[in-house]
């Protein structure tokens, strides 16, 4: 894809809506567009945080995976959407494991190129990380309603509650 191509990709994204046309270009600078066939994993959870997608077109699975529990989808990421937030936070690690559930198109970027550009711009810097905070939020939320779908009405008691209940 060539960058004017990217730059048009960009433009269609809603977590860049209203960005100027120089940092369209600056970010077309960096993308790459990448495509997943139905049921590719993107990354896994617990893999080194390098890169973080736009989702374009399809939908992607967010899950959370335990040992001898399997993966629990959390959340379902379609278009417009922010994928693989830990680099540009500086994680070391990816919290999840993505997977794609219908043919995806994504644009990938690496979390320090992104980094750059934020400090370069700390306008954009301040919008972008606003953008991330939002759909960090949303996911903290799909947590919280899987929570109650696995526990009910009753939430297991904390450990200074059950320590008291002990004595």
């Amino acid at each position: 894809m060539t960058e004017t191509n990217a730059a048009d990709t960009l433009r269609g994204i809603q977590f860049l809506r209203d960005l100027s046309e120089e940092l369209i270009e600056q970010l077309a600078g960096v993308a790459r567009v990448v495509e997943f066939p139905a049921g590719t994993v993107i990354f896994r959870q617990g893999d080194v945080a390098s890169t973080l997608y736009l989702v374009v077109e399809g939908n992607v699975s967010l899950e959370v995976c335990a040992p001898g529990v399997g993966c629990k989808r959390i959340l379902t990421v379609g278009p417009g959407e922010l994928l693989g937030w830990s680099p540009v936070l500086e994680q070391g690690r990816l919290t999840a494991t993505a997977r794609s559930i219908s043919a995806a198109q994504t644009v990938a970027f690496s979390g320090p190129q992104v980094l750059a550009i934020c400090e370069q711009n700390p306008r954009f810097g301040y919008e972008f990380m606003k953008r991330a905070a939002m759909a960090l939020g949303k996911r903290l939320n799909a947590t919280r309603l899987q929570l109650l779908d696995v526990f009910g009405t009753q939430m297991p008691a904390a450990a200074d509650e059950r320590s008291e209940d002990a004595t």
